[in-house]
Formats: C-alpha cells, structure tokens, sequence
C-alpha cells in the first residue's frame, strides 16, 4: 500500500518544476518504488518487451486510487518522463520510451539534486 500521508504542499510546477520532481522524491517515494514495481512485473514475462511510462502511471491510478488528501497531490503526468529516466537509470536494459523533457537540459547542480533526492530510493544490487 502507498503511503501518501499529508505532509507538505508540492511547488508549483509550472513554475519550479525540479523543486516539484525533488520535493515528489523526498515526500512521496512509494509512488516511484511502486512505479519501479510495476515496470518489472510487467517486463518479468519479457524483458525485452517495450514500456511506457504514462501507461504505467495509468496502471498505478486503476490499481490504487492515488491521492494524498491534503497535499492536493495524485500521480499526474508530469511525472512521467522523471520516472521513465529513473527506472532507465536503474535498468539500462529497459525498453521504455522518454520524449524530450526539461529533465534533458538540467545544469550539473540542479542534476546533482535530482540525484540525491533520488539515491534513498535506488535499488541495492549486490554483484555475484
């Protein structure tokens, strides 16, 4: 079960999307390790197969009606193309599609804090 506990109220995205993606990362991070989840169930019986991560986020809406009350928050598709360059990210083999995004054009600081709101939420592989 999600965890979507009220917590904080999310920046605005149309004017501090990176500050969005971090605060979603920090506040929410069930959603994307259900996301991660789901990408993998569906992938288990071919991994070759192709993704799209706007139809795992519709898959995640039907299965859990995602929304935590008083943070005015629910899986929308803005973030779509942040969870298709994680799981990317944590499965390079991975067929899932990404179209051009602002992710694309961050700044090296502004990538360095993507990727520490990110790192509690990675996946621990452990090598042979």
């Amino acid at each position: 079960m999600l965890d979507l506990t009220p917590r904080v109220t999310a920046p605005d995205f149309s004017t501090d999307p990176l500050g969005y993606y971090v605060w979603h990362l920090e506040n929410h991070p069930d959603m994307y390790r259900q996301f991660r989840a789901t990408a993998d169930a569906y992938r288990a019986g071919d991994p070759d197969r192709r993704l799209s991560a706007d139809m795992i986020c519709h898959v995640m809406r039907w299965h859990s009606v995602v929304h935590a009350g008083d943070d005015q928050f629910q899986v929308n598709n803005n973030l779509t193309a942040l969870y298709a360059r994680l799981y990317k990210n944590e499965r390079p083999d991975a067929r899932i599609s990404t179209r051009p995004s602002q992710l694309d054009a961050l700044l090296p600081d502004e990538r360095d804090r993507l990727a520490a709101a990110f790192a509690p939420l990675k996946e621990v592989t452990q090598d042979a």
